[in-house]
């Protein structure tokens, strides 16, 4: 993304606080011992996650209760899209998101949703999802075709702003999650068209999968 690009619309500051969080998670190790004193200064520059930077934008942003501009969260999503690991950060985060979007919901909402029909789950699911990624990307032209089980977005915030359309991947754990939180059944998710691949647009869909053990999950390719 050039640094004169400049994106439309706020985006809720949950996202802004998704995307770091999930960035300091993967770079905090699952040994501390692995951030050893005489090494602290090197290890700390490897880990940009942990970082007083990283660490204090995401005590700002908690405490923030206005949206942001899409042109900062793009700033970050163009951070973050330099990593090799970039597309496990934007994954984790899309399902954050959607996480935190399930958790402000009504507890009598979740617990119908329990004896409410699998057809009307996917539905209400799709309409939960293009909710939410017109959140993430205001700017966008953002439609479902439930027949065939797809999401489509163009000029997205996760395709434009991130090299190589790794930030696509947060819709891809949204997706995920989403469908989860629904319950809406065992699908596996596709980013089958990628407009910073040389698509018109993005594409995401669900392909059904045979029953399995967890009859809730979804997992994503």
């Amino acid at each position: 993304m050039s640094e004169h690009t400049a994106f439309s619309g706020s985006v809720p500051v949950g996202v802004a606080v998704a995307l770091l969080v999930s960035l300091r998670e993967l770079d905090t190790p699952a040994d501390p011992e692995v951030l050893g004193e005489s090494d602290l200064p090197l290890n700390l520059r490897r880990r940009l996650g942990l970082s007083t930077v990283v660490i204090d934008q995401i005590r700002r942003y908690e405490q923030r209760k206005s949206n942001v501009s899409a042109t900062e969260v793009a700033n970050l999503f163009e951070l973050i899209s330099r990593r090799v690991d970039a597309g496990r950060i934007f994954e984790d985060a899309g399902q954050r998101i959607a996480l935190e979007d399930h958790s402000g919901r009504r507890l009598l909402s979740k617990l119908g949703m329990r004896i409410t029909p699998q057809r009307l789950r996917s539905y209400l699911a799709w309409n939960r999802v293009r909710r939410i990624a017109r959140r993430i990307s205001p700017g966008a032209t953002i439609r479902v075709e439930r027949k065939v089980h797809t999401l489509i977005a163009q000029h997205s915030l996760s395709a434009t702003a991130a090299e190589g359309g790794t930030g696509c991947s947060v819709i891809n754990g949204m997706i995920r999650q989403v469908f989860t939180n629904y319950r809406a059944g065992n699908s596996k998710v596709k980013h089958t068209t990628c407009e910073a691949r040389l698509g018109d647009y993005c594409e995401w869909s669900l392909e059904s999968m045979p029953p399995s053990k967890n009859k809730n999950s979804v997992t994503v390719e």
